[in-house]
């Protein structure tokens, strides 16, 4: 599924891994038509639903503006969840800037834009929308149990990988823009949500910046968290650990490129 600009190369491609996003998807889309309509881009849509979501992407991309490839995956393709479709739409990207966000609305399209802009006006590899630095929230996550969750989380992979990101403020944000080289070289693992967290620990990464990020409540849909995704970031913590100390990158490089922000 094409737009009107052929996708061989483009400045950005907005990867959106889905699950059940029949409800939000046409909105998703025609919110980021109007954000990126004077940049060469791409939506990579990965979908692993069983629900219309396939559908309703392949209605909005007959209506043109972007374009738009699916990639809907059934079977043992979904192993894996968010951060193997993440994978999978990093490896179908043409821009020279990947783009990976949620479909539920909970990150604001109108957002890609100052990801892009900063990493363009910096030479930044990897640009992170947070919701730990001035201006940022994280409001949508919920009630006290699901925020002292997310804080618990965030500060064990602080402490875990502290010479290389301990300036990074929202090192498990799941909305984030990066130079494709960077992506592509790296050898990713990711388990579970937190493939972010894999991209700074295992690829060769040089300069990173922060934007704020109002986390919003969720448009649509339910949420994927569950006590199975807790047990696979403990896992996916510990197989980084492991790496971190005696392979890739983060031997090589001691200390990380301190991080900036709004």
């Amino acid at each position: 599924m094409n737009g009107p600009e052929s996708t061989s190369s483009c400045l950005l491609s907005v990867v959106i891994p889905t699950r059940n996003e029949a409800a939000t998807a046409p909105i998703l889309i025609s919110l980021l038509n109007e954000a990126l309509s004077n940049i060469s881009a791409q939506l990579i849509f990965v979908d692993d639903s069983d629900d219309d979501t396939p559908a309703v992407v392949r209605r909005s991309a007959e209506d043109g503006g972007l374009s738009i490839e699916l990639i809907h995956r059934e079977g043992v393709s979904r192993r894996g969840g968010l951060s193997t479709a993440a994978v999978a739409g990093i490896r179908a990207a043409a821009g020279e800037y990947v783009c990976i966000m949620d479909g539920d609305l909970q990150h604001p399209p109108q957002l890609v834009n100052s990801l892009l802009e900063r990493a363009e006006e910096t030479g930044a590899d990897i640009v992170i929308a947070s919701r730990y630095v001035r201006g940022g929230s994280d409001e949508g996550l919920g009630g006290p149990s699901r925020k002292a969750i997310s804080w618990a989380a965030r500060w064990l992979a602080k402490v875990a990988f502290f010479e290389r990101i301990h300036s990074v403020n929202d090192p498990l944000s799941g909305f984030f823009l990066a130079r494709r080289s960077v992506l592509t070289k790296a050898t990713l693992r990711p388990i579970g949500f937190k493939i972010l967290l894999d991209i700074l620990i295992r690829s060769d990464w040089s300069g990173i910046q922060e934007v704020p990020l109002q986390f919003a409540y969720r448009a649509g849909g339910t949420s994927k968290a569950t006590l199975k995704q807790g047990k696979d970031y403990l896992l996916h913590v510990a197989s980084l650990f492991w790496h971190a100390r005696f392979t890739g990158p983060a031997r090589r490089l001691r200390r990380s490129p301190k991080s900036e922000q709004l």
